[in-house]
């Protein structure tokens, strides 16, 4: 049997060094996936993840370290591994040793949820998904068309030497339909029923998220991409759905605001940021 993240927190402050504050952030993520692609059912897919993040504070340095082995011979290592590295990096930081928040809060968090993934059958998920699909074939112009769910599971827990124990349990569905429509040289796609809109909570979800009733409308919508004309290029006010204004948010906004592209680190891989650092809590912009 693997040990309880509350067992493992108790070796892990057995192991944890004297240094000036310490933390140990520890994960559980189970995940279990299923997707039927043009009616036949692909293999599904099941994933297991645990692990520890230490962040250790000690003579004016911050040092991390994170392990996937979580008895108390590899927390001990890397508990030492984080107060070598804050030792290495004394005085190199953007931030001091003294700026970092010590964290020493206790509580509990999990959402509710109505009807568990676990209430269900291996058979009756696979069928649930595979029904979802099946009103996305709307023409022969649709070539291609998919149906998934995804369900996981993720519990955390969080202990500090100034006392922190914070616990918290996810649960997470994660549905989605697509289509593809071709006519000639132009393939369309559209995708809907919860597709990229993980929510916390149970099966009970997918009726709000569409993934039952979408397959018809997302069809429809591939379809008429075949026949519509190309954007203008002219200058005008332009109406954004949730969707679209999210990920313009993620892109503009987002990413601009990452210190490693503001400092130039990944400039090799994705680019450079217009933001300075003499900007940071002062700029705005944006309404």
């Amino acid at each position: 049997m693997n040990p309880t993240l509350e067992q493992i927190a108790k070796h892990g402050r057995a192991q944890a060094p004297a240094a000036d504050y310490w933390s140990l952030r520890l994960v559980d993520e189970r995940q279990e996936s299923l997707s039927v692609r043009q009616d036949i059912v692909q293999p599904p897919s099941t994933r297991l993840s645990r692990g520890a993040f230490i962040t250790v504070v000690d003579a004016g340095g911050i040092g991390y370290a994170a392990t996937g082995d979580l008895g108390s011979s590899g927390l001990g290592a890397a508990f030492e591994r984080a107060r070598e590295w804050a030792h290495l990096t004394a005085g190199r930081h953007l931030l001091t040793a003294d700026e970092v928040t010590h964290c020493g809060g206790t509580g509990t968090y999990k959402h509710p949820v109505a009807t568990p993934w676990s209430a269900l059958s291996t058979q009756d998920r696979v069928d649930m998904v595979r029904r979802a699909g099946q009103s996305l074939k709307a023409s022969d112009r649709i070539v291609d068309w998919w149906s998934w769910l995804t369900a996981r599971q993720v519990d955390t827990l969080f202990v500090s030497s100034d006392g922190a124990h914070i616990g918290q349990a996810f649960h997470l569905v994660d549905p989605g339909l697509r289509a593809v429509a071709n006519a000639g040289s132009q393939t369309q796609v559209r995708t809907g029923g919860g597709a990229r809109g993980a929510r916390q909570g149970g099966v009970e979800l997918l009726d709000d998220l569409g993934f039952h009733t979408d397959g018809r409308r997302i069809a429809e919508e591939a379809l008429a991409l075949l026949e519509a004309p190309e954007c203008p290029e002219v200058v005008t006010d332009l109406l954004l759905m949730p969707s679209q204004m999210a990920l313009q948010i993620h892109e503009s906004i987002g990413h601009p605001l990452e210190l490693d592209r503001i400092l130039g680190d990944e400039r090799n891989y994705a680019g450079t940021s217009f933001v300075s650092q003499d900007m940071i809590g002062t700029y705005r912009y944006g309404s």
